[in-house]
C-alpha cells in the first residue's frame, strides 16, 4: 500500500479519523464482509487526484464510504444469484485461474534462477582483477567488422566472388545480404562475438574479407574494418562479463553433462 502518494490534508484525514495504529480497524461492515481502513485507503488511491481533496472532508468520507458499501452488496448479492452458478461465469474464472497459477509457476522459476544465478556468481564465479588483467594481457583488442549473411552456401560464394572481385562491401551487403539493416556489426572484443566467427574476425587484417562460414543464421561473409587496443580501465567491466559468462557456461556444461536433454522437433535439430 502507497500511503507516501495520498495527498498531505487526506493523509491525516484518515489518521485523525482512525483514532488508532491499526491500520485493519474496521470502518464498516456490509453483512459478513468487513470494510477495513487498510482497504479504504486502497481504493482511495485509485481515485483522481483532484478529487482527494474533498475527500479528506467528513461529507466527502462518507460518499465514499457508501459507494465502498454499495459495492460489497453488489457482491454479495452476486454471490447469491443464478450468475454464481452458471457454467459461464465458472468457465470464465477457471481460464483466468489457470492463467494465474501459470503466472506464478513462471515467476517461482523466474525467481528461483535468478537467485540461483546471483549465488553463483558472487561464491562460484565470481571473477578477479587478476583474472581480468590476464584475460586483457593475451586479447586486448577490439574489432570492428561488416558482413553479409546469405541463405545458402552457394548463394554465399557468388557474393563473395563478386567482393573479392573488387565490388563495394557495404553497397553489396545492403543489395544481397539477409541482414541488410546491419551491415557493419558494433564493435566487439574477444568472447564477445560469434563464437563460429570470432576465431577468423579477430585474426584478420583490417581490410581483409573472409568467408565462407556457415553458422545456424545462415552463410557469412566478413569484412575486418578496424582494429584498436583500448586501455584497460575503459574496458575492465566488459572483459569482467566475458570472463563470468566464460565460468557460467562451462558451469552449465558440467551440468548437462549429468542430464539427459533431447531435441525431439526435427524443425529444431
Amino acid at each position: 500500500m502507497r500511503i507516501k502518494n495520498l495527498s498531505l490534508p487526506l493523509f491525516a484525514a484518515l489518521l485523525a479519523a482512525a483514532c488508532s495504529n491499526d491500520t485493519e480497524r474496521v470502518i464498516a461492515k456490509v453483512g459478513p464482509e468487513k470494510i477495513t481502513d487498510s482497504y479504504l485507503r486502497q481504493k482511495l488511491e485509485e481515485i483522481a487526484p483532484n478529487a482527494q481533496g474533498y475527500l479528506s472532508t467528513k461529507p466527502g468520507r462518507k460518499q465514499f464510504l457508501g459507494i465502498l458499501i454499495n459495492e460489497k452488496l453488489m457482491i454479495l448479492a452476486a454471490r447469491k444469484s443464478e450468475t454464481a452458478r452458471s457454467e459461464d461465469y465458472k468457465k470464465r474464472v477457471g481460464a483466468m485461474e489457470a492463467e494465474l497459477k501459470a503466472k506464478l509457476e513462471y515467476y517461482r522459476d523466474y525467481m528461483l534462477a535468478k537467485m540461483w544465478v546471483d549465488e553463483l556468481r558472487r561464491d562460484k564465479i565470481n571473477v578477479t582483477d587478476a583474472e581480468i588483467e590476464a584475460y586483457y594481457a593475451k586479447t586486448p583488442y577490439e574489432i570492428t567488422v561488416e558482413h553479409i549473411v546469405m541463405p545458402t552456401y552457394e548463394e554465399a560464394a557468388a557474393v563473395m566472388k563478386k567482393v573479392k572481385a573488387g565490388a563495394d562491401f557495404g553497397k553489396t551487403a545492403r543489395e544481397n545480404s539477409m541482414d541488410k539493416d546491419n551491415v557493419r556489426l558494433p564493435a566487439v572484443m574477444y568472447g564477445e562475438f560469434m563464437p563460429e566467427l570470432e576465431e577468423m574476425a579477430f585474426k584478420m587484417r583490417p581490410g581483409e574479407i573472409q568467408g565462407v562460414v556457415k553458422t545456424g543464421l545462415g552463410c557469412h561473409i566478413l569484412k575486418k574494418v578496424s582494429q584498436t587496443k583500448p586501455e584497460l580501465p575503459k574496458v575492465k567491466e566488459r572483459i569482467r562479463r566475458i570472463v563470468e559468462k566464460k565460468k557460467f557456461d562451462a558451469y552449465l556444461a558440467k551440468f548437462q553433462e549429468k542430464t539427459k536433454v533431447e531435441v525431439l522437433d526435427e524443425n529444431y535439430k
